[in-house]
């Protein structure tokens, strides 16, 4: 897929290098409760990465190049390298 460049908030201009596409995309459908808002990971995904209730990922709000918002989420529960 080549070099994405994208914008994380309060990391300035990071480009980010996307080695595949896994070919696995999913629906979420955003959900509330109380004052949370949470979106879906599909479940195979989340068994294949060995996650499990509980577990913390960090998540990061990014633009693709045409400016949609996409959120970057790491699946291995460690933080973005910068």
């Amino acid at each position: 897929m080549g070099i994405k460049k994208v914008i994380f908030e309060g990391f300035g201009n990071v480009k980010l290098k996307l080695k595949r596409f896994l070919g696995l995309g999913w629906k979420s459908k955003v959900s509330l409760k109380r004052a949370t808002f949470s979106i879906s990971i599909n479940k195979l995904v989340a068994e294949g990465c060995c996650l499990e209730k509980g577990d913390e990922l960090y998540s990061y709000l990014a633009e693709d190049e045409k400016g949609r918002k996409i959120i970057v989420t790491y699946l291995d529960k460690n933080k973005m390298q910068v």
